[in-house]
């Protein structure tokens, strides 16, 4: 996403930080359930999607699934595709609420700060016209800017809850 491959232009450690500030704690989130027909009349429920994707792996420190009473799903007892944001249990739920906890990663809103970073890096750059030579250095400026636009179009939207103190209608 960042054309960080042959030489790279961030450390891991770097690269962290700038999805530490594009994470978000998803506490509980209620998965929707996938009913799937298995013979003529017979369902199973195996498949929970969460409307999230982008989950950080590394066992239930960082991703974990409960039932709605809290009892935590053993990591053996599913798969999950952290990308997508969907877990496949071992065993039918027979409909079961399952909840899911863990960190997911906005990939464009940090692909767009990387862009954004490397934009000012290159701001320097001029083009240069030498006998019948020209070097056009400030195309580059111009494709990181692109870039950081096009990753920031979709990143994920930011909610907050606004909370007024006083009376209603109170200024």
């Amino acid at each position: 996403m960042v054309d960080d491959t042959a030489d790279a232009v961030w450390t891991d450690d770097q690269i962290q930080d700038t999805l530490d500030e594009h994470k978000l704690r998803v506490q509980r989130e209620y998965m929707e359930m996938e009913k799937t027909l298995v013979s003529a009349s017979d369902y199973e429920y195996r498949i929970y999607h969460s409307r999230y994707g982008s989950f950080e792996e590394g066992g239930t420190a960082y991703f974990n699934i409960e039932a709605a009473n809290g009892e935590q799903r053993a990591a053996g007892t599913y798969t999950a595709d952290y990308v997508r944001g969907v877990v496949t249990m071992s065993a039918d739920q027979a409909g079961s609420a399952l909840y899911l906890t863990g960190w997911s990663y906005d990939l464009n809103g940090a692909a767009a700060d990387c862009w954004r970073e490397r934009a000012a890096k290159v701001s320097s750059y001029y083009n240069v016209d030498a006998d019948g030579h020209r070097l056009s250095r400030s195309q580059w400026f111009d494709h990181c800017q692109d870039m950081a636009e096009m990753y920031a179009r979709r990143e994920r939207a930011i909610t907050v809850r606004a909370w007024r103190h006083g009376l209603f209608g109170d200024n």
